[in-house]
């Protein structure tokens, strides 16, 4: 009985391509294994002792050539927390110069829409082809079962036709020459390799989230606006549900959103005034965009968190001191005010710890629960200092 006939593949596995140089290449500079003479260079800490005793009655006026007071205070403040710069001769602290190009230095075109995408962040979006990937999978999962079942199909011919103890041994398998289960095992490999590669990569663009609304709204009227895409190849904005923001790692998107929604309720130059910087005016060139600052934006979203934090805090201590009970009648009503409050507050506490962070469900858990300690905590130490003025009464 003949070997069975096997799925044709590609035998060529293509492995990555390497070159190789003679001899040791010379650098840039002129190099050449030599080591070069160094230049001598004025430490900072130098002249240190150079500098005179801040308050020596011989450091004068005169000597700070002409500066005002003030600056000599400044001076000798600087010399004795070792404060005051101090450079190697020729050195010049000179303010880099930011070179800033917006949009107008753009044609339209591709060119354009690459600058658009520079403009921010949040402009960095781009299709994930899931259809496509999932495709590619699915054909590359088919050949894998073409293959598994082309060694089944081997190993039933090696057992009952062939010599059984070529199963048990894979060197003597390959003494023997056997090729057909080597050239299998071959495109085996190279096979698993890429549909491995391919799930891993499918699995990684499906953890990108969404663009908001507003970013898609923003890139899609900058598109129209400049016209600087034909009408179907800036279709691609439009496909919603397959797009990626690549650049959304932001912890608190929706609190950022929700903080954008609210400063559009504001005038357009207060908002400009605040939260625009000199490079966002300087990139969005003549466009109307009203482009803000991240760092800035960041330092308001830092704010309210830590004002939410502070509210979570204490506004249920003040509620808790509040609802204290004055009477021993009014004991159990205002007890059961004091539980709900405890229930409430702990219940909003675990649901911004949820929205705004990325943690665990069991750190969620654990800061509740020591947020509900902390409450309980007061409402027994105020019970305490309650039942201790009752008795003395």
């Amino acid at each position: 009985m003949s070997m069975p006939e096997l799925h044709e593949g590609n035998s060529h596995v293509l492995g990555p391509l390497t070159t190789t140089v003679d001899g040791v290449p010379e650098s840039r500079n002129g190099y050449n294994g030599a080591p070069q003479p160094q230049e001598s260079v004025t430490s900072p800490g130098d002249n240190v002792s150079e500098i005179p005793f801040p308050f020596d009655s011989e450091w004068s006026e005169d000597e700070e050539n002409g500066n005002s007071r003030s600056n000599l205070v400044r001076n000798r403040i600087r010399a004795i927390f070792h404060l005051q710069k101090k450079y190697p001769p020729g050195y010049e602290d000179k303010k880099v110069e930011q070179i800033i190009r917006s949009l107008d230095e753009y044609p339209a075109g591709y060119g354009k829409i690459a600058a658009i995408a520079d403009l921010d962040s949040d402009f960095l979006i781009c299709r994930k082809f899931g259809f496509l990937h999932k495709y590619a999978l699915l054909y590359l999962q088919d050949e894998l079962v073409e293959i598994e079942e082309d060694l089944e199909r081997l190993d039933k011919w090696e057992f009952r036709d062939g010599d059984p103890k070529n199963l048990v041994s894979r060197r003597r398998d390959r003494g023997l020459g056997h090729e057909a289960r080597q050239k299998l095992i071959a495109r085996l490999h190279a096979k698993l390799k890429q549909y491995d590669e391919a799930v891993l990569r499918l699995k990684e663009l499906q953890a990108i989230k969404r663009p908001t609304m507003r970013a898609q709204s923003n890139v899609y009227n900058l598109i129209n606006n400049t016209q600087s895409l034909a009408g179907c190849e800036a279709d691609w904005i439009c496909q919603g549900p397959d797009l990626a923001a690549v650049a959304c790692g932001t912890e608190h998107r929706w609190l950022n959103t929700f903080l954008e929604d609210a400063l559009n309720w504001l005038p357009t130059r207060v908002i400009l005034a605040v939260f625009r910087g000199s490079e966002q005016k300087a990139k969005t060139g003549s466009e109307e965009l009203n482009l803000l600052s991240a760092d800035r934006v960041d330092i308001l979203l830092r704010f309210v968190i830590a004002t939410i934090a502070a509210i979570l805090l204490l506004v249920p201590v003040l509620v808790l001191f509040r609802l204290q009970p004055t009477s021993r009648e009014d004991f159990e009503r205002k007890s059961n005010y004091q539980i709900l409050t405890i229930f409430g507050f702990a219940l909003a506490f675990s649901a911004s710890c949820s929205m705004s962070t990325k943690a665990r469900r069991q750190v969620f858990f654990i800061a509740t629960a020591a947020y509900s300690a902390i409450l309980v905590l007061f409402l027994l130490v105020f019970l305490e200092i309650q039942r201790i003025s009752w008795c003395r009464v």
